[in-house]
């Protein structure tokens, strides 16, 4: 369990790094679809964050630039999830249906995976904006 979180904690996400709202998506890995790590693995690159699934030695990398996440409700099973756009486009899967990153039967689980996720994507876009503006 070395490097994983041992206690939960109150996470603020404007004061929080990148690194640290990763490690609280990876605490929420009993509802993770893709995987139960989330990790930066550049320090130079805010914007790509890689989803590890260590039982499967699945590695999935997720663009953050642009990014905006859905919560939907599956028809059928009627769980919750998380899903992610850029723009119009859907992110697919492998099996080219949209890629579920969380998915649980209960709205609030699923809702503060969005938001750690959203926290990401604002880290990604204040680091894009002090790199075009290094000055300001």
């Amino acid at each position: 369990m070395s490097g994983y979180p041992t206690q939960d904690t109150a996470l603020n996400v404007e004061t929080a790094s990148s690194n640290e709202i990763a490690d609280a998506l990876s605490q929420l890995s009993r509802i993770a679809v893709l995987g139960d790590d989330w990790e930066f693995f550049d320090p130079q690159d805010p914007c790509t964050v890689h989803v590890i699934d260590k039982s499967a030695g699945q590695n999935i990398a997720l663009q953050l630039i642009g990014a905006e996440f859905d919560l939907k409700r599956d028809a059928h099973t009627k769980n919750y999830y998380a899903i992610m756009k850029h723009g119009a486009t859907t992110v697919l899967g492998p099996d080219h249906a949209p890629l579920r990153l969380f998915e649980t039967d209960t709205y609030h689980d699923v809702f503060f995976a969005e938001g750690y996720l959203q926290a990401l994507v604002n880290k990604c876009q204040q680091s894009l904006a002090r790199a075009a503006h290094p000055y300001h």
